[in-house]
């Protein structure tokens, strides 16, 4: 008998342990973002109603933006007022449980209600902790589980200018962000961060007007890897190549220590290319080319503000198309090359779910640019400011109270 409860207590904790990885960090089946290739992006608002309701949707209102709300059931029946006003304004009101408590501390009978009596089509489980039940309620009930795939940490004692800028490296075409109803610095943060939205040509819009489908385990498995590549480009100073919401590359400030290239032997200052795959992967040939094109001007504003950066360059099968943008080649030798193949197979069947066809045909090589060749062909004599690096990222992660 005692081998048997351990065994029972024992399944049942895996069970919990599964909902929270499978459902919560990796999101799988849920929806969390659309198409990467779009402007189109979701501004969603839990925990409301609120006292700062009113407050939220005249700000809202005032730089023309719809959004969707995660409503407290609980809340929303104790302000009912509120609710017709969001309605009213034209936002979308979706559910968030009745009570504001974690799926984990609930019986599967409390659980049951408290999805039940919160309206909405989509249901965002408070601070998205799953039970082995969420998923199952929701569905008997008619609903999908919505999360996200970029939090705005407005329940953080930071500066709102620092949480905008960190916002702004992160967000992507399609990307679902998770806000408050309810923080004043929400309002803050939404005060600096809409115009810069819409100057990067960002579209906040509904969730329901958007392309959204249920992640599977490799979209899961990337969504789960996004703490990782926030940690990694705090720790090597990564900078955006420009904020505009078709930006595809990174730049990492390093010594060159490559393979010696035509009058630049190692040691020599350069910027290291990072592609943005999430957002390669979603483009056609054409819609990369582009953007490729006016991410390499925002490139050039960089190196403006750093004259002692001499090239950038990458690993890439990018070959003639390559050449076009102003790119030179040089071959790589066999190890690195071998380990750009293992890497691009990484990235091509995480965010494409398939392995290029080029991959054991075409050589890799090392691309590069000059920087007279960047400046020449994609330079501004306008003054130009540094793009910011992303903050220090956390140690452990943080949750959102909602």
């Amino acid at each position: 008998m005692e081998a048997f409860l351990e065994t029972l207590i024992g399944l049942i904790l895996l069970a919990y342990a599964l909902a929270e990885v499978l459902g919560r960090w990796m999101g799988v089946g849920a929806l969390a973002w659309g198409k990467r290739s779009e402007p189109k992006i979701a501004l969603t608002f839990d925990d409301g109603p609120s006292e700062r309701t009113p407050e939220l949707l005249a700000l809202l209102e005032r730089h023309g933006v719809k959004a969707t709300m995660f409503l407290t059931g609980q809340k929303a029946e104790q302000h009912p007022e509120l609710v017709e006003a969001i309605r009213a304004a034209g936002h979308q009101l979706e559910a968030h449980g009745y009570w504001h408590r974690p799926a984990l501390l609930m019986a599967p009978w409390t659980e049951w209600a408290h999805i039940a009596r919160s309206p909405g089509q989509l249901y965002r489980p408070p601070w998205g902790i799953h039970s082995p039940f969420t998923r199952l309620f929701a569905r008997l009930q008619g609903k999908q589980v919505a999360l996200w795939d970029l939090e705005s940490r407005d329940w953080l004692e930071q500066d709102p200018a620092a949480l905008v800028e960190r916002l702004l490296f992160y967000v992507k075409g399609g990307s679902v962000i998770l806000l408050h109803d309810g923080p004043e610095r929400t309002l803050k943060l939404l005060e600096l961060l809409l115009p810069r939205l819409k100057e990067y040509g960002y579209q906040p819009v509904r969730m329901d007007e958007m392309e959204l489908r249920p992640l599977g385990p490799r979209q899961g498995l990337e969504r789960a890897l996004q703490g990782s590549e926030e940690r990694f480009d705090a720790k090597a100073e990564v900078y955006k190549a420009g904020y505009r919401y078709n930006n595809v590359l990174r730049l990492q400030k390093q010594q060159y220590h490559g393979p010696e290239l035509p009058g630049y032997p190692q040691g020599t200052p350069c910027m290291w290319i990072h592609f943005e795959s999430a957002r390669l992967a979603a483009m056609s040939p054409m819609q990369a080319l582009r953007a490729f094109r006016e991410t390499l001007k925002e490139a050039a504003r960089v190196l403006e503000a750093h004259p002692d950066v001499r090239f950038i360059y990458g690993m890439s099968y990018l070959g003639e198309g390559a050449k076009a943008l102003g790119f030179e080649m040089h071959p790589l030798p066999r190890r690195d090359e071998l380990l750009s193949k293992v890497t691009t197979a990484w990235f091509s069947w995480l965010y494409r779910g398939e392995l290029p066809k080029h991959l054991f045909s075409d050589p890799a090589q090392i691309v590069y640019m000059t920087r007279e060749t960047l400046l020449s062909r994609y330079g501004s004599a306008k003054p130009a400011t540094t793009p910011s690096s992303p903050p220090p990222a956390p140690a452990q992660p943080q949750s959102p109270p909602a």
